[in-house]
């Protein structure tokens, strides 16, 4: 039996969001050599980190709506050149530290589309009963990019320089660009090699689209839409903090050699990936044996982020570096079980403005993400500790947990404009 072309795109989404991540967190783990190389301190950095994160939350609410209304496969075509280019670039960041800043700001600007329309193309492409796997496998390239960014990047900054890691991921995503387009069409119907059977199990279990065009305010005022940006934001916090800042993290306030932190910074990071996996898994799953929506997929998920709050204090707080690890491992595995089933609330609310709603709940978590890295910079500057800014991360993942148990709702909502007389 032939492999489904549908699980062939989702594997090529997953390797894009893997060079997609790559490209985002290998500035994080060469910092403490560019630190080191341009005079730079952590409170600097860390507005380098929140440039990025600046850019990458602008586009996110149209970048959405782009992706829902135009060809998806160009969009994510075109948002994967723009990264690796600037990301080609970031090298010359260190003629200014304006530079940097605009540089990196520039490469968040290009990702932000990516993932809302990876959203779209699996709404398009994946039955109902399959979205929240399917969704959540082709974002786990994220952390196992991340994860494979460390041993990489630490060796490409040991045998050539810290420039030629940026060279390096920016001639990645070129390449898979190539294959993207040669490869994928925007539509199951439109692609040679599907058979007559899968197209049907696809078309017989997709929600209509809409060609309704939909303001961005209309969405913005929806409360259903609200909590549930509110809850990633939350969520969100920290990942990001963790994300961009442990490299840093390991090598100074943990003692590890940057050898050593390329091999352990994997852990957590492959943590986060399987935790995101399973997170969409079992929401399908309760889904398909009866559980309601809520249950599925904000209740149960709320219930599995809870249990991320305990690991990171205890990550804060025990003596023991490769404890810590360890549970910054737990940490990242709990917090990505209820991120997972996140992906999969906006396909219950109206999967005919998913890119859209999924843009605002993106947008939302990454906007708290500004602030996180920039302030665990500042935190540590004035404090020369790196437990305060792991104990905010505590203090977010328990709103979010709040906010996703008792406010959430995954019920139909209607956002289309009612056609005038």
């Amino acid at each position: 039996m032939a492999f489904p072309v549908r699980y062939r795109l989702v594997g090529l989404l997953a390797t894009g969001s893997m060079i997609n991540f790559a490209d985002r967190v290998n500035i994080s783990v060469a910092a403490p050599v560019m630190m080191l190389a341009l005079g730079w301190n952590e409170a600097q950095f860390g507005l380098v980190f929140s440039a990025f994160l600046l850019g990458y939350t602008l586009l996110q609410i149209p970048g959405g709506i782009i992706a829902d209304r135009w060809n998806t496969v160009w969009v994510v075509a075109i948002a994967c050149f723009g990264f690796s280019l600037f990301t080609a670039l970031t090298p010359l960041g260190a003629a200014a530290f304006g530079l940097m800043i605009a540089l990196r700001f520039s490469v968040g600007l290009f990702e932000s589309v990516s993932f809302p329309a990876y959203a779209v193309l699996n709404a398009r492409w994946i039955p109902r009963y399959e979205y929240g796997r399917a969704q959540n496998i082709s974002l786990s390239g994220s952390h196992l990019g991340q994860a494979l960014a460390y041993p990489v990047t630490t060796w490409i900054l040991t045998t050539f320089s810290w420039p030629m890691v940026f060279y390096f991921n920016g001639a990645l995503g070129g390449l898979w660009m190539i294959v993207w387009l040669a490869w994928v069409t925007n539509t199951p119907a439109e692609h040679p090699k599907i058979s007559k059977h899968e197209l049907r199990e696809i078309e017989d279990n997709l929600a209509p689209r809409s060609k309704a065009t939909v303001s961005p305010l209309r969405i913005l005022r929806n409360r259903h839409v609200l909590f549930l940006s509110l809850g990633y934001l939350c969520m969100v916090y920290g990942l990001w903090m963790v994300i961009l800042w442990l490299p840093t993290y390991l090598v100074q306030a943990r003692g590890f050699s940057l050898e050593a932190m390329g091999i352990l910074g994997m852990i957590p990071t492959v943590a986060g990936a399987l935790g995101l996996i399973s997170g969409g898994t079992i929401s399908d799953v309760l889904l398909r044996r009866g559980w309601s929506p809520r249950t599925a997929r904000a209740r149960a998920p709320a219930l599995c982020a809870f249990l991320g709050i305990p690991s990171i204090l205890a990550a804060a707080f025990v003596p023991w570096p490769l404890v810590s690890v360890a549970c910054l491992a737990l940490y990242m595995y709990f917090t990505n079980l209820g991120s997972g089933a996140c992906w999969a609330v906006p396909v219950e609310l109206n999967p005919k403005q998913i890119g859209a709603i999924s843009g605002v709940m993106n947008g939302a978590g990454n906007f708290a993400g500004i602030f996180g890295p920039m302030s665990a910079g500042f935190l540590v500057v004035a404090t020369g500790s790196w437990e305060l800014p792991l104990v905010v991360i505590a203090a977010m993942l328990l709103v979010a947990t709040l906010v996703y148990y008792f406010l959430v709702v995954p019920e139909p909502i209607e956002l289309e404009e009612a056609p005038s007389a």
